[in-house]
């Protein structure tokens, strides 16, 4: 579901049984790109503010406990998405600027992105032109 050009949210599978739940990201399927970098943060603060800057990669966040308010801003459009729970994601593409804020406390966000963090720019504003042509979202 596209929220902004260059923003998309897709619902993830989740599968539960009497062990747990189990959502697993497949290149392709429900991860739009190949990772090339994973990591995670965990915020326990109030008031705590992430982001701020636009990428030169993509990324797709995913929260694994919590909840957080992920406001983007293509350069034309913005929009705020609440994400909690893990049975959806967030596609941003390139030169989408990002704002972190309303953590719930004890939020833990997995992040995948396309490019090692030696190879990503970081900008303090929208990048419309740094959109791949194939972008529908």
């Amino acid at each position: 579901m596209q929220v902004v050009r260059g923003v998309e949210i897709i619902n993830q599978v989740v599968h539960s049984d009497a062990r747990g739940e189990l959502v697993a990201l497949d290149q392709h399927e429900n991860l739009p790109f190949p990772p090339r970098r994973v990591f995670f943060m965990s915020v326990d603060r109030p008031g705590t503010v992430r982001g701020g800057h636009a990428n030169s990669c993509d990324e797709f966040i995913v929260v694994l406990k919590g909840s957080v308010l992920v406001e983007v801003d293509n350069g034309g459009e913005r929009a705020g998405i609440r994400l909690e729970g893990y049975d959806r994601g967030l596609w941003i593409r390139a030169g989408i600027l990002i704002h972190l804020r309303e953590f719930e406390a004890g939020t833990i966000l997995l992040v995948c992105a396309s490019e090692l963090y030696e190879d990503t720019r970081h900008y303090d504003r929208a990048r419309p032109d740094l959109f791949r042509a194939d972008c529908h979202a």
